[in-house]
């Protein structure tokens, strides 16, 4: 299993603090919010990962391969005009490259969490599948409809009444689901030229052709947007991690 982190945000509602790194090593309680993603990777046995880089990317790569040399990184040279798909789309190309695409697990660098929701993410028995904090609702946040079992949508539009819960921005794919994906991404970015959108676009569309699953939210998650967000995580996270 790979892991793709898309870090190339300029962080901007984080400055000042992000005038000087990006918002992937803002730290929570001391800890980057970056190093938390990666140590809950490599506590699930997932080491192979990929960052995208963007906006002080030389701070970011250098800071992160003072203690993990192995971690590659892709640069999007564009990130001030694009989006995260954007990020996903240069991800899973310097993944794979033309080769087949590999069950990974993909997210974006400005959510910490605990290493128990990668674990449970893991061992979902669904292929392909989104981690969801059923019944929370949340403005900010894409939220998800269930149907039959399956998701059948994603937007941050989706109302109360129809929302399963909301995404916490972490997706498990599998071959076929991460090549639909990439498919949709290729679509709206090469031929569309649409480069920014959020990555949730071209799963919208996977989620009518390949089966996703909720995956339960299983431990804490907070995105950090802003400063409330950042006070607001250090208070949820000031206590021992799961």
């Amino acid at each position: 299993m790979k892991a793709l982190i898309l870090a190339a945000g300029l962080g901007t509602r984080l400055a000042p603090i992000t005038d000087n790194v990006p918002k992937s090593l803002v730290p929570v309680n001391g800890k980057p919010i970056i190093f938390k993603q990666i140590e809950n990777l490599m506590e699930n046995d997932i080491s192979d990962i990929t960052i995208i880089s963007g906006y002080k990317s030389d701070v970011l790569e250098k800071t992160v391969h003072e203690k993990w040399t192995n971690i590659r990184f892709a640069r999007s040279i564009n990130y001030a005009d694009t989006n995260n798909m954007y990020s996903a789309y240069l991800g899973i190309k310097s993944m794979y490259g033309s080769g087949k695409i590999e069950p990974f697990i993909m997210m974006n660098a400005d959510v910490f969490f605990d290493a128990s929701v990668i674990k449970t993410l893991i061992n979902c028995t669904a292929s392909n599948a989104i981690v969801v904090d059923i019944g929370k609702y949340n403005e900010e946040s894409m939220k998800v409809v269930e149907k039959e079992g399956r998701l059948v949508a994603i937007s941050k539009k989706i109302t109360e009444e129809d929302a399963l819960g909301s995404s916490i921005d972490i997706y498990k794919f599998d071959s076929e689901g991460g090549k639909v994906f990439f498919d949709h991404c290729v679509k709206f970015i090469e031929k569309e030229k649409e480069v920014k959108l959020w990555s949730e676009v071209a799963i919208n569309e996977a989620l009518l052709e390949v089966k996703f699953t909720a995956c339960p939210l299983n431990g804490r998650w907070f995105e950090i947007d802003d400063h409330d967000d950042l006070i607001a995580a250090e208070l949820i996270f000031n206590e021992e991690k799961q």
